[in-house]
């Protein structure tokens, strides 16, 4: 097991955890860097009973809200290795650009294709 894991925060809102006197970050859909230690501390890693966790992150304040709260947990992406970049964009093969008309006056129009 590494001693690093990567956390990508897909919430939709961004997350500032103090731990250890130090600001961590983690941004909307970025990848951020950190170690086993920490991801255990904040977001229960590797750990079964995720109850005190999403206590600790405010994200439960009742047990009936457990179910809800835990899928709220899961949109922060916790793996071993980097994700990989680029890797879900689309082929630009057979796209045809759209054709950008200029006048006089040096505004750009733009037809519809």
């Amino acid at each position: 097991m590494s001693e690093v894991v990567y956390v990508t925060n897909k919430s939709g809102k961004d997350l500032v955890i103090d731990y250890c006197y130090a600001d961590y970050v983690f941004p909307v859909n970025k990848t951020i860097e950190v170690s086993v230690k920490l991801a255990k501390h904040i977001f229960g890693y590797m750990d079964d009973d995720k109850e005190k966790y999403l206590i600790a992150l405010g994200l439960i304040r009742f047990h009936s809200e457990l179910e809800q709260a835990t899928k709220r947990l899961a949109l922060y992406e916790i793996t071993e290795s980097p994700p990989v970049k680029n890797s879900s964009l689309p082929s630009a093969v057979g796209v045809v650009p759209l054709r950008v008309e200029k006048h006089a006056g040096g505004k750009v129009i733009a037809r519809a294709a």
